[in-house]
């Protein structure tokens, strides 16, 4: 008789904060073999820990970590560094999985066994793409080139890689409120990992960009000029947030002079 086919096990690594705790039943699927739950939970006040729902405590597949404090990026290692299982899959609390997903992200582990990460698609409750994916399986830095930005929940990785997120971006954080995947991926490049992008579904979650906010949030915009310095360098980084406060006029009517000077002084901080 032929050995049964080892499975990769799963862990999805929940981030959640305060009340955020309250959201995370609804996340977990019906148990499933080869996947576990790592719901890493800060908090504020000590009382918010007495917030956990019951059925975290009860599933056998649910481990609930602490973390106090703030910084999405904080919590996101923090969870990383109690996963067990071979792939985990970066999570928040507002999002949904299905077995489907789950084959999606095994199957395509056992197809690329050099890849160390990889970014799959994600849809929005109602089932539609959440934004423009590139059609084809190809590198990160080929998806890149063609427009594909990355949100945390498309993330996956094998347990192994050694990069964690840059705690100077992030929700929470002091200065920078985004860009922590960039940075985590552009890390991952430079430490010699392959990084992959597949269009496959491996998530829904609740339709938000923050482009929607951009032109009044001015912590978004020194965040995304830091990301900018921090992938491309100061002399490029220059010229696309030039081009950005210039998109923001032509294409929204906005100001363009205070999205700018945000940007370039959110280089600085870096």
């Amino acid at each position: 008789m032929a050995p049964e086919k080892h499975t990769i096990t799963l862990d999805i690594l929940i981030c959640t904060i305060d009340e955020g705790i309250e959201k995370v039943p609804a996340v977990l699927m019906p148990p499933m073999g080869g996947v576990r739950y790592v719901v890493s939970m800060q908090y504020t006040a000590a009382e918010k820990k007495e917030l956990v729902p019951q059925v975290l405590k009860e599933r056998e597949d649910v481990e609930v970590v602490f973390l106090e404090g703030k910084g999405l990026s904080r919590n996101r290692n923090h969870a990383l560094e109690h996963a067990k299982g071979e792939v985990v899959v970066i999570a928040d609390d507002d999002n949904r999985y299905e077995e489907r997903f789950i084959r999606n992200i095994v199957e395509t582990y056992e197809e690329h066994p050099e890849a160390d990460v990889i970014c799959f698609a994600a849809e929005c409750y109602e089932g539609k793409p959440m934004k423009t994916y590139p059609k084809d399986e190809m590198t990160f830095k080929e998806a890149f080139q063609q427009g594909y930005y990355p949100t945390s929940m498309e993330m996956t990785m094998r347990r192994e890689v050694k990069t964690r997120f840059d705690e100077r971006f992030g929700l929470g954080s002091k200065r920078l409120c985004a860009g922590e995947e960039d940075v985590f991926l552009k890390d991952a490049l430079d430490k010699g990992y392959q990084v992959l992008f597949v269009p496959k579904v491996i998530v829904r979650s609740r339709f938000e960009t923050t482009g929607s906010h951009f032109i009044g949030n001015s912590k978004l915009q020194r965040s995304k000029g830091a990301a900018f310095k921090y992938l491309f360098g100061t002399p490029e980084a220059v010229w696309r947030t030039v081009k950005e406060a210039g998109w923001w006029l032509v294409h929204r009517g906005a100001n363009p002079f205070p999205i700018l000077l945000n940007m370039l002084k959110g280089m600085v901080e870096i």
